[in-house]
């Protein structure tokens, strides 16, 4: 019974070999030790001697070479040391090496300092050509989709603003705030005219080519139309080889009263008109309504028998009163509404408003004389 407990028995140490002490590491086992020492040889030659104290050098031995002048040559011709870099303790005066210190950083001093890792390099190139494929893809899509130039007829089909166009609400613009409440909707937004009078000064100049123009403003409405068609032909001209000579003039006709036009037209101020004999005269008017106003101007300018007259005139109303004149060059054709804003007033008013706008009825009565 005894025999079988043995056998089975699970508890207490494991029948293991025990290590042997001779294995195991002894004192100073992994010291480092001395080389063996050599045994005394006689027949091994010896160094020569030390000199004695009492011995004295050989005296007499005498050279050619003039050791003053060699060293200063030597001074003045050898390249100059570059000094250690030191810093100084302000506190005790003692100087230090800088390069030691740690106040300047060593990556600097390295070879590949401030050059550009090859992998950053090939990844630029990548990064590059793929832009490059990226605009050509643009470019190419660009020229498939490219818009067709517009025909005269076209152009003027463009630049019609129907009847029953609601225009731009207000909300959307800034304008002074004196106009709030006295304004229906805007019309042209100012950037939109600025663009079109950038497209009748290059019309002009390619019709008149490039001969001297003396432009007739008609204040008040047209000075601002006039200002900038005026420096968009003159922009023109300091980019072309000839330059253009232009003069202006103003002249100011009073056809409305209110919102109505009137039958009789009154002109105001300006120099003498014979001073346009043999000119090319470029006509600047704000808007064309019935085309009385114009057809009267014209032929008393026609008197003194000028060399050229062309109508310039930002806007032309659609009008049953119409006698049927159009201008030479026309921004936008609108419907028969009275319009304000870019210099145009009702009654001296709405000429400090950028947009050209509709005024609404409040606006009639509130401005009305």
């Amino acid at each position: 019974m005894q025999k079988f407990k043995t056998a089975m028995k699970t508890m207490g140490p494991a029948k293991l070999e025990v290590p042997s002490p001779k294995d195991f590491l002894k004192k100073h086992s992994k010291e480092k030790t001395l080389p063996p020492k050599k045994k005394f040889d006689r027949h091994e030659p010896k160094k020569p001697p030390v000199p004695l104290r009492t011995e004295h050098p050989v005296m007499g031995i005498q050279s050619e070479k003039n050791f003053i002048n060699t060293n200063a040559a030597n001074v003045i011709m050898g390249v100059a040391k570059k000094p250690k870099p030191v810093y100084v303790d302000k506190r005790t005066g003692d100087k230090h090496d800088l390069e030691t210190s740690g106040l300047v950083p060593k990556y600097i001093n390295k070879k590949d300092y401030g050059v550009t890792p090859e992998y950053i390099c090939k990844r630029n190139e990548e990064v590059k050509k793929a832009q490059e494929e990226y605009d050509n893809y643009i470019q190419e899509n660009l020229r498939k989709a490219a818009m067709k130039r517009l025909s005269d007829e076209e152009r003027e089909a463009v630049l019609q603003i129907l009847d029953n166009w609601p225009g731009y609400d207000l909300n959307l613009f800034t304008y002074p705030q004196h106009y709030y409440g006295d304004l229906e909707y805007v019309l042209i937004p100012h950037g939109i005219i600025v663009d079109r009078i950038e497209r009748l000064a290059k019309d002009i100049m390619k019709d008149i080519g490039y001969c001297d123009i003396m432009v007739l403003c008609v204040l008040k409405g047209g000075y601002k139309f006039c200002a900038d068609l005026v420096e968009h032909l003159k922009s023109i001209s300091r980019n072309s080889d000839r330059f253009v000579s232009m003069k202006v003039d103003f002249i100011r006709l009073k056809s409305y009263r209110n919102d109505q036009s009137m039958d009789e037209m009154q002109i105001i101020g300006g120099e003498d008109l014979s001073t346009l004999a043999g000119k090319n005269v470029l006509i600047v008017e704000d808007v064309v309504g019935t085309g009385r106003t114009m057809k009267a101007l014209l032929s008393s300018i026609e008197k003194y028998k000028p060399n050229m007259i062309k109508v310039a005139s930002l806007l032309v109303k659609r009008t049953p009163r119409s006698d049927g004149f159009r201008p030479d060059y026309a921004g936008f054709e609108i419907p028969n509404l009275f319009v304000v804003g870019y210099a145009l007033d009702y009654n001296e008013y709405f000429r400090d408003l950028n947009h050209i706008c509709v005024i609404n009825e409040h606006g009639k009565e509130k401005y009305r004389v």
